[in-house]
Formats: C-alpha cells, sequence, structure tokens
C-alpha cells in the first residue's frame, strides 16, 4: 500500500505543544508525516507563505496575535492548503468562528490523540482534493458550455 509523505507545519509557541504532536504523528502507522515547527506568528505566516506544506496546524494562542488571525491573513495570501487550529481549551464560539474564517478542521489540544490528529490530516486533505475536482469540472463545463454557444 502506497503511503505519501504529509507535510505538515505546526505553528505553536510552546515547545512542548510541539514535541506532543511530533510524538502523536509518529505514532501513526497509516500515513507519514514531515513536521516542521515554528514558535511565532510571523514565522508562520512566512512559512505559510512559500506553499511547502500539504496542511497546516495553527495553536490558538500565538503571543499577542492568535490563530484565527494568522488562519485569516494566510487565505487573504492565496494559502489554499487545509488549515486546522488548535486549542488548548475547548471553546465552541471559538470553534464556529474557526469554520466560518475557513478552517478545515478545529481540534481541542486536551482530547489530541494519535488516530483523531490523523483522521482530521486525512479528511482535511481528502475534502480539499474533491473540492479542487469539483473546481476542475466546473471549468471543463464552463468551457463546454461557451463552445455550445
Amino acid at each position: 500500500m502506497y503511503n505519501p509523505l504529509v507535510n505538515v507545519l505546526l505553528v505553536d509557541d510552546d515547545e512542548d505543544d510541539y514535541i506532543l504532536t511530533r510524538d502523536l504523528l509518529s505514532e501513526n502507522r497509516r500515513a507519514r508525516f514531515s513536521l516542521t515547527w515554528v514558535a511565532t506568528y510571523a514565522k508562520g505566516l512566512e512559512m505559510i507563505a512559500q506553499n511547502h506544506h500539504d496542511v497546516y496546524l495553527l495553536d490558538y494562542r500565538l503571543g499577542e496575535h492568535n490563530g484565527l488571525e494568522l488562519l485569516g491573513e494566510a487565505i487573504a495570501r492565496g494559502c489554499t492548503a487545509p488549515i486546522i487550529l488548535l486549542t488548548a481549551q475547548g471553546d465552541h464560539e471559538v470553534d464556529m468562528e474557526a469554520m466560518k474564517a475557513g478552517a478545515a478542521d478545529y481540534l481541542d489540544k486536551s482530547q489530541l490523540r494519535a488516530p483523531l490528529l490523523e483522521r482530521s490530516i486525512r479528511y482535511a486533505l481528502e475534502r480539499q482534493q474533491a473540492q479542487q475536482k469539483i473546481r476542475e469540472q466546473a471549468a471543463l463545463l464552463d468551457v463546454a458550455t461557451d463552445a455550445i454557444l
């Protein structure tokens, strides 16, 4: 069975959370992950702009900024890869804001386990691929419709 490497960027100002995330991803046997970690909002935005990762994990608390701000700025700058927001405290209001802002998922770190993280990443990537196919089909339909008219 083919297991492609999934490049993940974690933006989190807490090294302990980086270590936890690294360990959770390494426990997984269904997929292979390459994890890159940056600890600041500014470095996270810089790395996201390079578009070298398949999925982004953003901590909600990032010093004087937050993950929702980074999510919004990343999308505004053209990021199309899935972005998953992580938080130390589950908050329904933040959860809803994250989804409205374009997050692929919202995960509570206190509930985070290897299977949940892997599934969230896998679903986000599969959803992104399905949406890309829909866009491609819509573009083909537009071309065909234009040719008929």
